[in-house]
């Protein structure tokens, strides 16, 4: 499937979850898959509109700890998710499924994280996405658990990304992890495609990009910066990263060998348009 990438880069959408709170009257954003798909479908829409050669399913947050209190059923949740996506996906176009971390403080409780990212895959899987987006990750014994899940529950390929930031001490994940082994451990883990996903925008990310392509060269690069540290104004979350000032640090990243680049939170379909025109070489 990725053969691609060796002689194209591809566009991925940006965030899925900031745009339905945006657009939708939910209080989490993967609630909309059962009571607003029609504002999930069209976002999707837009971001192929925008270009887009991959969409991403709305299920990242779409796990049991998160959603007990609703009585929701998960692999259901998550194979609608899928659904919407795959009908709005036109030909040629790749659906990742989202999965992002759990965040359970006893990360040694393996059979329970185990069942929990197993109902969520599974239903991504018969919900017939392509791919499955193990992403957001800053815990690397979780990162492997979901991995290890993907790897039994599906035979689809899988990308895998961690969320870093730029210290005084160097690169690290959000909860300390130092880049260059949770980079080790990435790669020891044989996913199709691996990288960096949120994180402080996307000028800070240009540096996360050199130090992958100072380890190695010989994998597919994923990368997805957010729109940026936001500030609330009012009641709202404002991203400061506008479409028109992400465009020297994604010409950069192009420069470094992103394989696959797209937004996180607060980008939306003006910036995937942005970057697909500087991809295709329309904005120099």
């Amino acid at each position: 499937m990725f053969e691609i990438l060796r002689d194209k880069i591809l566009v991925c959408d940006g965030a899925v979850g900031t745009e339905i709170l945006k657009r939708a009257k939910v209080e989490y954003p993967e609630l909309a898959n059962l009571t607003e798909p029609e504002v999930v479908s069209q976002l999707h829409g837009r971001y192929i509109d925008a270009g887009a050669d991959i969409i991403t399913t709305n299920s990242f947050g779409a796990n049991s700890p998160r959603f007990a209190e609703f009585g929701v059923n998960i692999y259901e949740l998550n194979k609608k998710s899928a659904q919407i996506a795959k009908f709005v996906k036109s030909k040629g176009k790749i659906l990742f499924g989202s999965v992002g971390p759990i965040g359970l403080k006893n990360i040694g409780d393996f059979k329970k994280m185990y069942d929990y990212f197993s109902e969520q895959i599974s239903g991504l899987r018969d919900g017939g996405v392509d791919v499955i987006l193990i992403e957001t990750m800053t815990n690397v014994e979780e990162m492997k658990i979901a991995f290890e899940v993907a790897r039994g529950e599906t035979k689809l390929p899988i990308a895998v990304t961690m969320s870093f930031k730029v210290t005084k001490e160097g690169i690290k994940t959000y909860q300390g992890v130092d880049f260059k082994v949770a980079v080790r451990e990435m790669l020891k883990l044989g996913a199709e495609i691996i990288g960096a996903n949120c994180g402080n925008g996307f000028g800070e990310m240009v540096e996360i990009v050199k130090g992958f392509r100072s380890i190695t060269r010989e994998f597919f690069l994923l990368i997805q910066p957010s729109a940026g540290t936001p500030r609330k104004v009012g009641d709202e979350l404002v991203y400061p990263e506008t479409p028109d000032k992400i465009i020297p640090a994604v010409k950069k990243m192009i420069e470094l060998g992103v394989n696959i680049i797209g937004g996180c939170c607060g980008t939306g379909p003006e910036h995937i348009l942005v970057i697909k025109k500087i991809v295709d070489g329309e904005i120099k």
